[in-house]
């Protein structure tokens, strides 16, 4: 697997508005169509969107402070055609308090990615995520941030602290496992007309919406489960704190 680490060489300054500097990377990758994906990120949004093409084609814009400030994020990229993995790297200066100085700075991406794609963990700190249109597994991860995830085939794993969550499925043929966790946001899954799923879902300060009949196993006063349909489908776990839950169909 070779490693890449793109250097300023590689991108175009902008100045900007606002006392603040941009650089934008461009370029794109031939993988397999079941790539498996990683990307962890500190500040800046997510967005990953699926295309026919066995190809990763990615877009990072950073943004900063000042030049200076700019020079010490680096993006660094491990890939081979099974799988891709992206990482934001702040090299904070001696003597800085890295939250205090790098509060400004960020890595927006964007991704083009195979429709059968696996997304292992795409993770952030203060991002909001979109996923649309991949098949494959997902896990998607952020703590300050809402996360998206529409056109959905495959198994779903989505987490915040603070923020809400959104996962919908163009088809369950495949799907074993859906997991939703959020502290404070709401969650809501989408599933085809006439889906099957067992489902089970907990909150503490929050109501409970289910669109299809349910058979129900267990009601309490912020909890239940039970089947749609057949109950045969994927298993579908919901959990929040402080935020509704909603299943529902299309």
């Amino acid at each position: 697997m070779k490693s890449i680490v793109l250097l300023t060489a590689l991108f175009s300054l902008v100045t900007v508005a606002r006392a603040s500097v941009t650089e934008t990377f461009t370029h794109s990758y031939n993988v397999n169509p079941d790539v498996a994906i990683r990307l962890e990120n500190v500040n800046g949004d997510i967005d990953i969107t699926a295309w026919d093409k066995s190809e990763v084609s990615l877009v990072a814009d950073k943004r900063a402070k000042d030049d200076e400030e700019l020079h010490r994020i680096e993006i660094i990229i491990d890939i081979d055609p099974a799988r891709v993995s992206i990482k934001t790297k702040y090299n904070k200066k001696s003597g800085w308090n890295f939250f205090g100085n790098w509060s400004n700075a960020s890595v927006h991406y964007k991704l083009m990615v195979p429709a059968g794609a696996r997304l292992e963990k795409i993770a952030s700190v203060n991002s909001d995520i979109g996923v649309n249109g991949v098949h494959g597994n997902v896990s998607l991860e952020t703590v300050n941030g809402g996360i998206e995830a529409k056109g959905l085939a495959g198994d779903a794993k989505l987490e915040s602290v603070n923020g809400s969550l959104r996962s919908d499925f163009d088809s369950t043929d495949k799907v074993h496992d859906v997991k939703l966790e959020s502290v404070n946001g709401r969650a809501e899954v989408t599933l085809p007309k006439g889906a099957s799923a067992s489902i089970k879902t907990s909150s503490v300060n929050g109501s409970t919406r289910v669109d299809q009949a349910i058979k129900l196993s267990k009601s309490g006063r912020h909890s239940l489960s039970g089947d749609i349909g057949s109950g045969t489908g994927p298993h579908i776990e919901i959990e929040t704190v402080n935020g509704s839950i909603s299943i529902r169909e299309k």
